[in-house]
């Protein structure tokens, strides 16, 4: 790539930057269901480390300040920076915001390196921002549903597609990319990286009489796949063990107990095949320009004869998972096959591994036609990157805000989304109790007074006769809670139980007055997860000095 050529790439995605992040400045972001969610995401953090209290995966202040537990299964680790800057002063809406616009930064470099590092091509890779960030499902991440976890993810997976390709060509260094991308994304989004995870198997099947033949591909999956779970134990450990402890809130079925990834895809005029959910969240022009990208494929290689694997192995991934947003009768079969499925809610999510795909596939097929064009290189492609930025992406952010001109209400604060991981047992009593459990109410019906609430402990004195009662304390249930008594002049530590969702303890017989204090420390299983993800760390950081000292020896 020439300087002008580079002059150029920085344009493109310096103009794409700007059309996707001035929506920001007009209000655009309340228009999402979830900015409260990954606000008090980064407020409860941001607290968390005010009152010292690190590490720490339980938001205190959620629901009353009964503690939620919303880091065993939702990871902190880009949080922490903006939690951060919080701290220095920033509001929670600023931390949120530069969040948002951090990451849309760090998607244009992401797609541009890879498509880059995949095809060498420089007119495919000023090509691959305007196209990955122009799918109206790329825009609804950011402002419709306001989906910081996938707009996460859709920074880290181009990189494992990166380093799968590489591995399958025999490129054995990648397994360090592919271990340490499949790691970031699980602490960015547990549902991305599952349908990531299924898609890397995927390729992994294609490519089987190849790994069979090349033992050494083989090797290359299985250091990668060890080094993800080393790296990644720190958070696999605690929620795993979090995630069996009890039963949660299900967020894929609705109020009738249908599920949602049904309900979100009946809609359908035609249930055998209907074009509408596709074209719906990429846009018609993005549709168009894969189809037209097939076409060229198939003309050059005529026919299927295609000379790298990526082309033909995309398009059938893109194939797959279209299918099921094209029909919902194969929908219902594959579930009826991989009932797991049903956790997506809605069969769009697998646009977090389609768009990737599509971007390589109509990327590298433009910029192989520009490419080869005598003249008018830059003509053309400015063209292509005005069109995407007129009808694709600027349609969307338009819709969107019109939808936020109508919203009055303020963006919820605490806010626990759809509900994700919230304990079933004490959602039911709530809703026995006309959703009025606070901190008041557990001291009415239990029969105490709460002396002390933070970050640290609650603490509650009973002053009646309790004896032999399971009493509930106002801390939401998780492993890692534990039970002091303090009575006649000493302190028991007392074993802890669940009840109704809540941590609970049952009093000793001979309990008659006294104080009760409640504290979070990590589980042994949490503490060997960062015994693990340590010991990882730095077995990485030797190998990549070890490998630069071999490089820069061969030099």
């Amino acid at each position: 790539m020439n300087n002008k050529e580079k002059r150029f790439l920085i344009i493109a995605d310096l103009f794409v930057f700007a059309l996707l992040i001035y929506p920001i400045f007009l209000g655009g972001i309340v228009g999402g269901y979830d900015p409260g969610f990954h606000m008090a995401r980064i407020q409860t953090l941001a607290s968390s480390l005010a009152s010292g209290h690190f590490p720490n995966p339980i938001g205190f202040e959620y629901l009353d300040k009964f503690g939620y537990g919303i880091g065993f299964f939702y990871g902190n680790f880009f949080i922490y920076p903006f939690a951060v800057i919080k701290l220095l002063g920033a509001s929670t809406f600023q931390a949120y915001v530069l969040y948002l616009i951090t990451f849309v930064f760090l998607n244009i470099i992401s797609i541009n390196y890879v498509v880059h590092k995949i095809f060498n091509n420089t007119w495919a890779t000023i090509l691959s921002a305007p196209i990955y960030l122009s799918s109206y499902y790329f825009v609804g991440v950011i402002y419709f549903r306001a989906a910081a976890g996938e707009l996460t993810a859709f920074a880290i997976i181009p990189w494992i597609f990166l380093s799968v390709f590489k591995i399958i060509h025999e490129h054995d260094n990648y397994w360090v990319m592919l271990g340490v991308s499949c790691s970031l994304l699980l602490v960015s989004h547990i549902l991305s990286f599952l349908i990531t995870l299924g898609t890397v198997l995927l390729f992994f099947v294609m490519n089987l009489a190849l790994i069979f033949k090349h033992k050494n591909i083989f090797l290359s999956f299985l250091k990668g796949g060890l080094l993800f779970l080393g790296l990644s134990s720190v958070f696999l450990f605690s929620f795993v063990e979090q995630y069996l402890t009890q039963k949660y809130v299900s967020t894929a079925v609705d109020k009738t107990g249908k599920y949602l990834v049904f309900v979100n895809s009946d809609w359908l005029p035609n249930h055998l095949f209907d074009s509408i959910q596709f074209v719906s969240i990429n846009g018609t022009f993005l549709v168009l320009l894969l189809i037209f990208s097939f076409i060229y494929y198939l003309i050059k290689g005529k026919g299927f004869h295609f000379s790298d694997r990526i082309i033909p192995q995309s398009f059938i991934i893109i194939i797959i998972y279209g299918s099921l947003l094209l029909s919902s009768i194969l929908l219902h079969l594959v579930v009826s096959v991989f009932k797991p499925l049903i956790l997506l809610q809605v069969m769009t999510r697998v646009n977090v591994v389609m768009l990737p795909l599509l971007t390589f596939v109509v990327a590298n097929a433009l910029g192989e036609i520009i490419g080869k064009m005598p003249k008018f290189k830059i003509p053309v492609t400015t063209i292509l990157i005005a069109i995407l930025a007129i009808i694709t992406i600027n349609f969307p952010i338009k819709n969107n805000l019109a939808i936020v001109s109508q919203k009055k209400a303020p963006i919820p604060q605490l806010s626990v989304s759809m509900g994700e991981y919230e304990p079933n047992a004490f959602m039911n009593y709530n809703n026995e109790n006309n959703f009025k459990l606070n901190t008041r109410f557990l001291e009415k019906h239990e029969n105490y007074s709460v002396m002390k609430n933070d970050h640290r402990q609650v603490n509650v004195d009973i002053d009646s006769d309790q004896a032999g009662k399971t009493i509930m304390l106002p801390r939401l249930y998780y492993k890692g809670y534990h039970v002091k008594l303090h009575y006649r002049g000493k302190s028991i530590t007392n074993p802890v139980t669940s009840r109704n969702g809540f941590v609970a303890t049952k009093l000793p017989d001979n309990f008659k007055s006294g104080t009760i204090s409640v504290t979070y420390r990590l589980t042994k299983m949490a503490r060997i997860g960062w015994v693990i993800s340590l010991l990882s760390l730095a077995f990485l950081i030797w190998y990549l000095f070890k490998r630069k000292n071999e490089l820069t020896a061969s030099d």
